[in-house]
């Protein structure tokens, strides 16, 4: 599939995303739906955009098959290199990519289950996830602040035969507390609602975390894991949450009141649509941080005009970064990864990224995330990046 001659899924979603009620499946219009479909637009709109190349989806893939151990090392290490990103890759190559290594993985750990036949009827062609890090972000309904720490806010999008853009109800966040437990989520509970009564006892929260862990980090992984201790402490640290959709699928008048069982089943339909997608990008995200030799290559604007929805889709003229990626040595080189001046520029911004800091024997002894930033010189002009990620040619 040669994405060079589509537009970017990012592209298309901007343009529904000015005529929701035609461009967005599901949309209820309405005052809460207009704000968040216009929030959305402008966050999509000044998100830094990530491609993913066939050949790389190997890689990622790959490494997200690793032993929960080193899986939970890549988990507490996932740092979206900006606080505003998108990401987008082939749905269907992906899903067939995934099917290979995990028939792969059962052989070799002698497993006779066999894994289901591949069926790609309503799978779409490219998905795209919005990650976005929330820090004081407030209702749209009240203006009150819905946000408490560090959230950082994984929402999927895709479209189907009808050219509609899809957002399931359900995403899902991150947290990077090594020692996230019952009481952790009760403490937070009570800082969100205001000491409201807790509406899960202990043995709920344990069993929910087990129950929604295993469907968000695949069902054939947890089961070929089961009982491993390691994948009890990720699922405790993968969260489903409400995404942007909530304010479109719900009427107004609707959206103050309690969630129903249909709205109950819609959001398990949709966690299910999500399976094994936070395990994949805790892979890539891993990917994006890690210590690689990048090229740059300037890509001039294209003169085709694409239409959607009788618009033209948004053409931005950008930098494509290749990020090189080493020759794979196995599950070790995952293992690791896991565990782990010039030329006057014109402004842009840097990506998020690990910070070594060795001793004078040249050890290292800590790692420093540093946040994204811009840089460079605004006289000089401004460049908007894009980025393609690639495999390193051999």
């Amino acid at each position: 599939m040669e994405w060079t001659d589509k537009p970017l899924l990012a592209s298309e979603l901007i343009s529904a995303l000015s005529n929701p009620t035609r461009g967005i499946a599901n949309f209820i219009s309405g005052k809460y739906a207009t704000a968040m479909s216009k929030n959305v637009q402008v966050d999509m709109v000044q998100s830094q955009k990530f491609l993913i190349t066939d050949n790389l989806l190997d890689h990622a893939i790959r490494a997200s098959y690793v032993k929960p151990k080193y899986l939970l090392d890549g988990l507490y290490n996932t740092r979206p290199p900006f606080n505003n990103m998108w990401v987008e890759w082939n749905e269907k190559e992906r899903v067939q990519k995934n099917r290979k290594e995990l028939i792969k993985l059962c052989k070799e750990k002698g497993e006779t289950k066999e894994v289901e036949p591949l069926n790609l009827a309503g799978i779409p062609d490219r998905i795209g996830y919005h990650i976005k890090r929330l820090t004081n972000e407030r209702d749209v309904r009240n203006n009150e602040p819905i946000v408490d720490g560090e959230t950082i806010l994984y929402t999927c999008f895709f479209q189907m035969e009808d050219k509609k853009f899809y957002c399931p109800e359900m995403g899902f966040n991150i947290n990077y507390d090594c020692n996230y437990n019952y009481e952790s989520f009760v403490n937070t509970w009570n800082r969100q609602n205001n000491f409201s009564p807790v509406n899960m006892t202990e043995e709920s929260f344990y069993h929910n975390c087990a129950s929604n862990g295993a469907v968000m980090l695949g069902i054939a992984y947890s089961e070929l894991h089961k009982g491993d201790p390691f994948l009890d402490q990720i699922f405790r640290n993968l969260i489903p949450v409400q995404t942007c959709s909530t304010h479109w699928v719900r009427t107004a008048q609707n959206f103050l009141s309690p969630v129903h069982e249909k709205e109950s089943i819609r959001h398990a339909e949709d966690l299910n649509r999500l399976s094994g997608d936070p395990r994949f990008l805790i892979s890539l995200l891993n990917m994006l941080n890690y210590d690689l030799v990048s090229t740059e290559t300037v890509v001039p604007p294209k003169k085709i005009t694409h239409v959607y929805l009788n618009r033209s889709v948004p053409k931005n003229e950008y930098k494509v970064v290749q990020i090189n990626l080493p020759k794979p040595r196995g599950k070790r080189v995952y293992n690791k990864m896991f565990t782990g001046q010039g030329s006057p520029k014109r402004e842009h911004w840097r990506r998020g990224h690990w910070r070594r800091v060795h001793d004078r024997k040249g050890m290292l002894i800590k790692r420093i995330w540093i946040g994204e930033q811009k840089v460079g010189d605004k006289n000089l002009g401004t460049i908007v990046h894009d980025y393609e990620l690639v495999q390193k040619s051999q």
